[in-house]
């Protein structure tokens, strides 16, 4: 018995070695290299075509943000002022408009010529020659202070909170005239010239001519009407500016969706998914960076710009900004996304760490299951469907995010950061949710063990019980 155990034994052994020859001979013949460079150039051009997509949709992303922003300024009035009104309320500003208001002022009246005027038909009333004579001491200084009187009032005016609210006023009535294109110029404070775009003084001096008309300062009715803009905007710019403006109500909508389809067409297409949406991410990061990187470099040329159109640097700047700051921070903005999908994009890939990674989700999600199902959970066949078609659930889940930033105008950090923290625990509680039958216990796995166990237990109750020695007597 015990040589018919070594044989069956020996025979094994020689039976498995085969096994394992045959198998190494198999894995070898998989390997060869020949079939794997085969395997390796067929689809090569989705991996090209799924690059080329997703390189345009970075160069298009500073556009979609410019051109979006183009489009709530001209199709959205509130935005419109809110971008323009608080303009007036910085000091910097404010005095640009004082200087200028004061100098097309003194440009329209002379008032060293209408003091003598004044004082000369004084002298004509019959004066004696002192009194004449000491009145004409007094010419010089008349027209100074009237010059003082002036610029203060138009200092009280423009710094007044009645400005603010006219100024608020005129803007929207601007904006209103661009949407309608019912002139060319719009006929508010801010214009729109065939010299560029700028500041209608007439309305400031208007207000200065009837302040100064109500304190009792009667020669006030003497300043003619003043038609002055200052040039905010090159005139070489207007023609551009007009188109931009005509475009941005279809282009400025469609555009930044254009881009997001180019971006989820280049993940469709690519061969390896997770390095599309790797790309993408440095896509995102790259353009909106771009983006924000051009218009600080913007803001440092404002002085340059300042100086060839004669207006203070230091306000010029502060309009600059104002007009930038909403696509700056768009742009920051879709650079941290940027980086957020790039990270997504790497998890999602083959290396030992982003499998680590990996692995570490599947197994806490895996025990949260099993808790959540030992403690009665039972999601039936919603959670069957779950995990069949989870890729599915996971798509719809980015897709209904991309499109919640889409109606979030402007776009600010914290809404990313909100949509971003729903989106994941959302895609979360479905993982939970999931019923995977590789999860599942096996029911008789674990009869059949308790009834090993049951039988175990009989056979070694049975052993136990104490068996009385046989004996001859009956």
């Amino acid at each position: 018995m015990t040589q018919i155990d070594a044989a069956g034994g020996q025979a094994d052994v020689a039976a498995l070695a085969e096994r394992v020859r045959l198998l190494e001979a198999e894995n070898a013949r998989l390997s060869d290299a020949t079939p794997r460079r085969t395997t390796d150039r067929r689809g090569w051009w989705r991996g090209l075509l799924s690059a080329v997509v997703i390189v345009i949709a970075t160069i298009l992303v500073p556009v979609s943000i410019v051109t979006g922003w183009a489009r709530l300024q001209l199709v959205d009035e509130e935005a419109f002022v809110a971008t323009m009104a608080p303009l007036v309320d910085d000091p910097s500003v404010q005095g640009m408009i004082i200087d200028e208001t004061v100098d097309a002022i003194n440009a329209q009246v002379d008032f060293d010529q209408l003091t003598a005027n004044v004082f000369d038909g004084i002298v004509d009333l019959g004066l004696p020659p002192r009194a004449a004579q000491a009145l004409g001491l007094l010419q010089a200084p008349a027209a100074d202070g009237l010059r003082g009187l002036v610029s203060q009032t138009v200092t009280r005016v423009v710094e007044s909170d009645a400005f603010s609210d006219v100024w608020a006023g005129t803007t929207r009535a601007a904006h209103r005239a661009l949407t309608t294109a019912a002139t060319s110029d719009g006929g508010g404070l801010v214009v729109r010239t065939d010299d560029g775009v700028g500041i209608q003084l007439g309305a400031i001096v208007e207000r200065v001519k009837e302040n100064l008309v109500d304190r009792g300062v009667g020669i006030a009715q003497l300043i003619p009407a003043v038609d002055r803009v200052i040039i905010i905007g090159e005139g070489n710019n207007l023609a551009l500016i007009r188109t931009g403006y005509a475009l941005a109500n279809v282009v400025g909508w469609w555009l930044p969706v254009i881009t997001l389809a180019l971006f989820g067409l280049g993940i469709l297409i690519a061969r390896r998914r997770s390095t599309a949406v790797l790309g993408t991410g440095i896509g995102l990061a790259v353009g909106g960076g771009t983006l924000a990187i051009t218009l600080a470099i913007g803001g440092a040329a404002v002085g340059a710009v300042a100086g060839s159109l004669d207006i203070s640097a230091s306000a010029l700047d502060v309009i600059y900004a104002q007009l930038v700051d909403s696509m700056r921070r768009t742009g920051l903005v879709i650079a941290v996304l940027g980086v957020f999908v790039a990270l997504l994009g790497w998890i999602m890939g083959r290396s030992r760490a982003a499998d680590s990674v990996r692995g570490t989700v599947r197994g806490l999600n895996a025990a949260a299951r099993t808790r959540l199902a030992a403690r009665g959970l039972d999601t039936g066949a919603f959670g069957t469907w779950l995990a069949r078609y989870r890729v599915l659930v996971r798509t719809l889940i980015a897709v209904l995010a991309v499109v919640w930033m889409l109606s979030l105008r402007p776009l600010s950090f914290g809404d990313v950061v909100l949509v971003i923290v729903v989106a994941i625990l959302v895609a979360w509680a479905l993982e939970l949710l999931q019923k995977r039958t590789d999860e599942q216990p096996d029911v008789d796995g674990a009869t059949a063990g308790v009834e090993t166990t049951d039988a175990s237990a009989d056979e070694s109750a049975e052993a136990s019980i104490p068996v009385a020695p046989k004996t001859g007597k009956c």
